[in-house]
This record gives structure tokens, C-alpha cells and sequence, in this order.
């Protein structure tokens, strides 16, 4: 399957990125470092992490063919928002308006 659209998260804390940390673990991700990719039953994302920016890219680059990109990036989104809730972090508008 081709790569699922990025998801980009700003506001995330060091505190927030060590959750999502934690909780990619929970679904057998590793996540060695702040830039990445890593492999588990048939998936493999991609993540950046900007310490200075405080933004997070997360993308799914390769899932079995019979899961769709909707409902990858749906769990990915629910567990990114749960991290960053238990921090009382809100998301901020990334789009300027013209």
C-alpha cells in the first residue's frame, strides 16, 4: 500500500513526546530518537520530532493492503490527542489565513 497522508501535531512538550513515546511502545513501535521509522505486524511509520518547533510529523508509509488509511491514521490520531490531552495540551491552527 502506498503512504497514508501525514499527521502534524504542534504544542507537543518534551513531557508530551515522551508519552507518545510510551505509547507507540504499547503497539510494539519503537521510537529510538526524535526522526525515524520503525516496522510492527505489517506496519511502518515514519515520525520528526522538532524539539525547538515543538511540532510532530507522524506518517504510515506501509500497512497491508486490507487496512485503509482512514482508519490507520484515525488510531494513530486517537492515540497522539490521548497523549497530549494527559498533558492538557491543546492544538493550535497550523494554517494561516490569507
Amino acid at each position: 500500500m502506498s503512504a497514508c497522508a501525514m499527521l502534524t501535531y504542534n504544542n507537543v512538550t518534551p513531557a508530551a513526546w515522551a508519552a507518545i513515546v510510551a505509547e507507540a511502545a504499547k503497539m510494539n513501535i519503537t521510537i529510538n530518537g526524535d526522526g525515524g521509522s520503525a516496522s510492527a505486524q505489517g506496519f511502518t511509520v515514519q515520525w520528526n520530532y522538532d524539539r525547538a518547533a515543538q511540532t510532530l510529523s507522524l506518517q504510515c508509509v506501509d500497512s497491508p493492503f486490507f487496512v485503509s488509511c482512514s482508519l490507520i491514521n484515525a488510531h494513530l490520531n486517537d492515540a497522539v490527542e490521548r497523549c497530549l490531552a494527559t498533558h492538557q495540551i491543546a492544538m493550535t491552527s497550523m494554517v494561516t489565513p490569507a
